[in-house]
């Protein structure tokens, strides 16, 4: 289509050509914003000739960004679609852009009239500054607000033909997740689509904010009629009162990135603990509650949906070895507001937030430490939540079988195949959770089948040539060091880094703070009707057993006292080898510095750093994690101490 010069684009390229000159650009002449991004776009390299856009996009490119954008695009294609279907015949094409540029979602460019448009906005090509310079969607993304951009105002020559509207999306922590833009070609410089695409994006970002998991939400506005519609602030709240989001209303009537990093929870924020303020809102019912907030504003807040608390359990005990479990989604799995270790606490909350958005999650820790647990957690406030959870452990199955119980086979496969096929793991696993456990003991020749599979989203059953389509999510568990494996040539440093997107250890029950508050959790849970207690002797026998089966162990260990005791659990109601094997006292003419308050402060760290290496075996990963130090760090004071031998550092 022929483009026709109007006094717009006369007084564009006028002020073009005095930015190409360095001087100052009048007043009115050009909007702010796309001056700066000019300015930028000059600063990356480009040239107004260049031609970039219209590079072909591979079929591989398209693959990963689908998978790497997945949990975005569930909450963005509704909302494209719905605005898509209202503008009808006006001849715009939408496209939703990543945080870095790149589309990942188009609809429209049917008409002959935006094939050229079409073809800049295919998914897959990359419209940021530093590669396309000044557009809409490039520059809403640098200047985190709506933009418009029209014809010559685009820095590249070759999209001069195009009228562009950009409005950011933002991720319930306050940063740009991506951009919504809205395109068409530039017959006129009157744009009416703004206020469509903005409500569109406010849409998006709401669905984000209520599909936080595990959290309460609470719904906001100064106009209490308009709390509980599209217009009102969303928050997200923790069961212990942490804020885990908002959407960008809530975020500036709370004025929530004035508060302090640590300090953003519902006391700092409405200035009473979360219990009161579920009670307010419980007894206002569905008539929002007016709250003073820490700012000085009065809000009118309501509670969108019923808590529900949820508790970290350790599982129930499982028979073992080729453990694989399908169950759908149901309450199995219970986060304690009891858990009283803060550490552990705020990884849980990451992790959680973690998998809502794709990212994939890694759990490291000793047999026993709740892995499946926090799997199983992390499924049923997941997106995926509706489908079922398959657990796997690979460590469990023989080397010959484990790629039939992963990937199926078809009739006829091998000798022994059972008729008509087999769904693997990972079909049973669609639409909902699969959980590979002991994924560090994986033969090597099926880690790469699985690499593949991870990354294109699809698989091959033995014996058959059809892929089939995978729609899961993923999450690994391991007690060993994975690190170590792909140092020494035992796990694919690809695969590693696939499943590896967020990694969360479950310590040693050994390492825990709140051994009373889960000692007192599971005596609860299995004495249940009945009330128990323990004896102090025996709440001590078990403050100094060291636990190596973990939370499994003291589980069972309470389990048996619970059947065993009457009306309360002493000594002779625990397990023998607990009590037959006392602490191995120190000699009497060595008195022990820590006890008798003489310790220096070296003495104190010589005699940590010698109870954690000696614990751990002589693992200095593992050693390092427990004290909190480097690796580095940790060889230095082994040295210092005299603990690391020659053959050990050689090691």
């Amino acid at each position: 289509m022929a483009l026709v010069r109007t006094d717009f684009d006369s007084k564009v390229l006028h002020a073009r050509r005095l930015l190409r000159e360095g001087r100052d650009i009048p007043t009115g002449l050009v909007a702010d914003e796309v001056q700066r991004s000019w300015s930028r776009s000059l600063e990356h390299g480009l040239r107004e000739h260049d031609r970039i856009l219209f590079n072909p996009v591979s079929a591989a490119q398209l693959r990963r960004l689908d998978e790497t954008h997945r949990v975005l695009l569930t909450h963005v294609e509704p909302e494209m679609q719905r605005l898509f279907t209202a503008l009808g015949n006006a001849r715009w094409m939408l496209a939703c852009l990543e945080a870095r540029g790149t589309v990942i979602k188009a609809l429209g460019g049917q008409d002959q009239e935006l094939r050229d448009i079409a073809t800049v906005l295919h998914p897959g090509r990359n419209l940021s500054e530093n590669v396309a310079g000044t557009s809409a969607p490039g520059c809403a993304l640098e200047e985190r607000r709506p933009v418009i951009v029209r014809g010559s105002e685009h820095f590249l020559e070759e999209i001069h033909m195009c009228a562009c509207v950009a409005v950011p999306i933002f991720d319930p922590s306050g940063d740009v997740a991506g951009v919504l833009n809205a395109s068409r070609h530039h017959h006129a410089p009157s744009i009416g689509i703004l206020e469509p695409l903005a409500l569109t994006a406010r849409a998006i970002e709401n669905r984000m904010v209520n599909a936080l998991p595990s959290a309460l939400h609470l719904r906001l506005h100064y106009s209490a009629e308009l709390v509980g519609t599209p217009m009102c602030g969303l928050l997200a709240l923790s069961h212990d009162g942490h804020l885990l989001g908002a959407n960008p209303l809530a975020r500036q009537l709370l004025e929530l990135d004035m508060l302090p990093e640590a300090g953003q929870c519902a006391q700092t924020v409405f200035q009473c603990g979360l219990g009161p303020l579920l009670d307010m809102l419980r007894k206002h019912g569905r008539t929002p509650a007016p709250l003073h907030c820490h700012n000085g504003v009065l809000l009118h807040v309501s509670l969108a949906e019923a808590p529900h608390p949820r508790t970290f359990a350790a599982p129930s005990p499982q028979p073992t070895a080729g453990r694989m479990a399908s169950t759908p989604h149901t309450a199995h799995t219970s986060m304690p507001s009891m858990l009283a270790d803060p550490k552990l606490s705020l990884r849980i909350h990451q992790a959680e937030r973690a998998f809502a958005r794709g990212i994939p999650v890694l759990i490291n820790g000793e047999t026993g430490t709740g892995k499946e647990v926090l799997a199983r957690h992390l499924h049923d406030g997941g997106p995926r939540a509706s489908g079922p959870f398959v657990a796997i452990n690979c460590s469990a199955i023989p080397s010959g079988l484990i790629e039939s119980e992963l990937f199926g086979y078809d009739d006829g496969a091998f000798t022994g195949a059972r008729r008509g096929g087999m769904a693997g793991r990972f079909e049973q696993a669609n639409g909902g959770t699969l959980f590979l456990d002991e994924v560090g003991d994986m033969p090597l020749e099926l880690q790469a089948r699985l690499l593949r599979v991870l990354q294109e989203r699809t698989l091959t059953r033995l014996g058959s040539a059809r892929s089939i389509a995978l729609d899961c999510s993923v999450i690994c568990a391991t007690h060993r060091d994975l690190a170590q494996r792909v140092a020494s040539g035992e796990f694919r440093e690809d695969l590693y880094y696939r499943i590896n997107g967020l990694r969360i250890t479950l310590p040693a029950l050994r390492e825990r703070s709140d051994l009373d508050a889960l000692i007192d959790h599971f005596l609860a849970r299995e004495a249940a009707p009945a009330t128990l207690a323990l004896t102090p002797a025996a709440r001590n026998c078990l403050h100094r057993h060291d636990w190596p089966g973990n939370i499994r162990e003291l589980q069972q260990v309470l389990r048996l006292g619970a059947a065993l005791a009457e009306s309360s659990i002493d000594l002779v109601h625990l397990p023998a080898e607990l009590t037959e094997t006392p602490a191995t006292p120190r000699p009497a003419h060595e008195p022990d510095p820590l006890l008798d308050g003489k310790a220096t402060l070296q003495q104190t760290e010589a005699e940590a750093v010698r109870a954690a290496f000696l614990r751990h075996d002589g693992n200095i990963s593992a050693t390092a994690r427990t004290l909190g130090i480097a690796r580095a760090t940790l060889y230095r004071k082994l040295r210092g101490y005299g603990l690391l031998s020659d053959a050990e550092e050689a090691r």
